[in-house]
């Protein structure tokens, strides 16, 4: 208990220091904010298309501002890897911008069986959990939600479900850009097209545990049924504090079960393609940008809501996730 309390003392000191640095003054300018992941380290497709970029920096953290396809924007890539530190840069963002919906695309291990997911996969975050959250009984069984929150009305503990009214833009994005897409054959795609499969209501799962053992997978799953591993519930879970809405896309970049004998899950690209990880993400990134180009007005001008405590979208969506429902009716092609 000491070393957890000393941790926590020098978080809270090394916060209080990054603070006392020249903080931003708050930018009332209606933006788009972008959580840029650390790793892969692959920013090109996000900071090509910034235009009259700005640096603005708050103690440890370093703000890019501008516009993309006309849109404001505020980008932030992690100074370091991990979903906590990323929770705290988002919570500096919304406090210093105005910020009117923040976006996470990222990359993440697959927890489906192989033939039913593979790199290059696309799981939209219709809902986030946090499956660190449980009890582990002595007999190894787990129990979801050991941590709950007592007040009555809204929870900072549970599952977040995405806004339903921001889920079909995002779908339609994603559509568009896996329709455009043929997948490398090294990372072995489920359609025989090579399409990324989009998994319009997926269940994200966010820790910082990164599991290569199957066994402790499947147990995560039965409780939380988490379809991919590296959601990103923390900043969710900023965002819901600071009441600003949060959409997540992530691209499976690795999967322990299509991939068993590989590192990680990782396949091993032919030389000189980029890596299943940089794929991945280069993938999450596109769809943002589309959705930017051709939904940014809207983001902007709509009053959206912040993810709700579940469920806001019914349990039997999420046991078909591949099946778009109404999702993409009226997606401009």
């Amino acid at each position: 208990m000491k070393t957890v309390s000393l941790a926590c003392l020098a978080l809270v000191l090394g916060l209080c220091t990054a603070r006392a640095a020249p903080a931003a003054r708050y930018d009332p300018t209606p933006r788009i904010g972008i959580l840029v992941p650390r790793l892969p380290a692959d920013y090109g497709l996000l900071f090509d298309a910034l235009r009259r970029s700005a640096t603005v920096s708050d103690g440890a953290f370093d703000f890019r501002t501008g516009d993309i396809s006309g849109i404001a924007v505020v980008l932030i890539v992690q100074p370091g890897p991990g979903e906590v530190l990323r929770s705290i840069e988002a919570t500096a963002m919304m406090h210093d911008f105005n910020i009117r919906l923040l976006l996470y695309p990222g990359t993440s291990g697959g927890h489906l069986p192989a033939g039913q997911m593979a790199p290059g996969d696309i799981v939209l975050g219709a809902r986030n959990v946090n499956h660190g959250n449980y009890y582990l009984a002595p007999d190894g069984r787990m129990e979801a939600g050991t941590f709950k929150d007592p007040s009555s009305g809204r929870s900072y503990t549970g599952a977040f479900d995405a806004d339903p009214a921001l889920l079909p833009l995002l779908a339609c994005s994603a559509s568009r850009v896996a329709s455009r897409t043929r997948l490398p054959e090294f990372v072995a795609p489920v359609r025989a097209d090579r399409h990324p499969q989009v998994f319009y209501y997926g269940i994200q799962g966010t820790s910082e545990i990164w599991s290569d053992n199957s066994d402790y997978t499947n147990a995560t799953m039965r409780v939380f049924h988490e379809i991919d591993e590296d959601g990103d519930w923390y900043s969710n879970l900023a965002a819901n504090l600071m009441k600003v809405p949060f959409l997540e896309v992530s691209v499976i970049s690795n999967s322990i079960f299509a991939f068993p004998s590989a590192s990680h899950g990782t396949p091993e690209p032919p030389a000189g393609e980029p890596d299943s990880h940089v794929m991945a993400q280069r993938l999450s990134n596109r769809i943002v940008l589309d959705l930017i180009e051709r939904e940014g007005p809207r983001l902007l001008s709509v009053q959206f809501e912040p993810q709700g405590a579940a469920p806001r979208t019914p349990q039997a969506y999420f046991d078909t996730p591949l099946e778009p429902r109404r999702l993409l009716d009226g997606c401009p092609p």
